[in-house]
Formats: structure tokens, C-alpha cells, sequence
């Protein structure tokens, strides 16, 4: 591959990365708000804004071809599990995996 495909495909990779991490880190919030049922209203909307953010790239990187597509994609799929990681880290141990309950 020429340096300039290599460079493209970085930056797909990254967008999906961006998108992906956006997209799964306000899950939490989202989550949050559908707890609430005064936030009812916010929590649609934002649930909503992920869809649209996530749907925009993925459209426009498969609008610029196939090769971004792919790339934008396993950026989505490789932010998933880093996200979540990273946001167990935060919550702590006290919220278990499977638990039930309310949220914090």
C-alpha cells in the first residue's frame, strides 16, 4: 500500500475509534437519564444523537468506499470493549457485573 492509502486508513480507523467510543460511552449517561422518569424525554433524544453520530460516519465512510467502511467499522468494534473496560475501572468494584438494582 502507498504511504497515502496507509494514512487514510489510519484516520478511518481513528474515526471509528472516536465514534465508537462516543457512542458507547454515553450509554452510560443515556442509561442514567432512562432511570429518571422526569429525564425520560432527554434520554430519547440522546439515545437518538448516538444513533445519528454513529449512522453519519459509518454513511460517510461508506459513501468514500469500501476500504473506509471496513476500517471505520473495526474502529466502532475495537472501541466497544476498550470503552467498556475503562468505564468498569471507574465505576469500581461495588457495582457488580449482572447485578441488579438502581444505578448510581
Amino acid at each position: 500500500m502507498p504511504e497515502k492509502e496507509i494514512i487514510i486508513s489510519i484516520g478511518w480507523l481513528l474515526a471509528g475509534l472516536a465514534a465508537g467510543s462516543v457512542h458507547v460511552a454515553a450509554l452510560w449517561i443515556n442509561v442514567q437519564f432512562l432511570m429518571r422518569p422526569g429525564k425520560r424525554p432527554v434520554a430519547l433524544v440522546m439515545l437518538l444523537g448516538r444513533f445519528l453520530l454513529l449512522g453519519a460516519v459509518l454513511f460517510v465512510a461508506a459513501w468514500n468506499g469500501t476500504a473506509a467502511f471496513l476500517w471505520a467499522t473495526c474502529g466502532v468494534l475495537v472501541a466497544r470493549p476498550l470503552v467498556l473496560r475503562l468505564m468498569k475501572d471507574r465505576v469500581g468494584p461495588e457495582v457488580a457485573m449482572g447485578e441488579e438494582g438502581h444505578l448510581r
